[in-house]
């Protein structure tokens, strides 16, 4: 069975345009989005981990449009739509969506009630994504301008993404799964619940610990996009 599962109404509070005075202050940006999914295997078992949580939805939007700090409507129309079809982690039960549609509006851009809106739609088969190996696990690259760049970060069962810092690049981080632990400076590791965000300045040093059996997701967006400078901690 085809679904088509819709979020209007998100209002996100984010710095969003190119002119000096967009910098400095939030604004508000709209959202709408739509993605396409076999929602058979939900409607069958009535499980909400085999369909689309309008709330992690939601969460994840709102983390990237905050986190990304984005000069143009465009560039975040993009990032998020390739968010929307990048395949799920290879354990989770989520069916991939095979098309997804979004909008973004400034309500505030300009004078009048004149609405600056961006709509971008694709399907799964028209995007590619680049996924690099690591000890730990794997990095899914989502999508990189000359300013930025989002990941998925996936620890295997077990794994340890040893403590490191960045001398370069600023990172914002979103907990994705269950199960994850979190190190930050000299502190002791804690557990992440979903939905916690962490960033880290220049510097900082910060880690990862996955106990759990599955698979566990970071989101992740660098700024500048990652060129391999990492410490890692003593």
């Amino acid at each position: 069975m085809r679904a088509r599962i819709s979020i209007e109404g998100v209002r996100v509070e984010c710095l969003i345009g190119c002119f000096t005075r967009e910098r400095g202050e939030p604004q508000p940006l709209d959202v709408e989005l739509c993605v396409e999914i076999d929602a058979g295997g939900a409607a069958d078992h009535e499980d909400l981990q085999q369909t689309w949580d309008y709330g992690a939805l939601e969460r994840e939007v709102t983390f990237v449009l905050q986190a990304g700090r984005f000069l143009l409507l465009e560039t975040a129309a993009r990032a998020l739509l390739r968010m929307l079809l990048l395949p799920p982690p290879p354990t989770s039960p989520r069916p991939p969506a095979t098309w997804a549609s979004l909008r973004l509006s400034k309500p505030n851009a300009l004078p009048g009630g004149v609405l600056a809106r961006v709509a971008v739609e694709s399907r799964a088969a028209e995007q590619s994504y680049t996924q690099e190996v690591k000890p730990w696990g794997s990095v899914d690259l989502i999508d990189q301008s000359r300013r930025l760049a989002l990941y998925r970060l996936n620890l295997l069962p077990g794994a340890v993404l040893p403590r490191h810092s960045h001398r370069q690049l600023v990172e914002s981080e979103l907990t994705l799964s269950p199960g994850l632990w979190g190190a930050q400076d000299a502190e002791p590791d804690v557990p992440l619940p979903v939905g916690h965000r962490r960033h880290w300045r220049r510097g900082q040093v910060h880690g990862y610990h996955n106990p759990s059996a599955h698979i566990a997701s970071i989101l992740c967006i660098d700024t500048p996009p990652f060129d391999g400078d990492t410490v890692e901690a003593p």
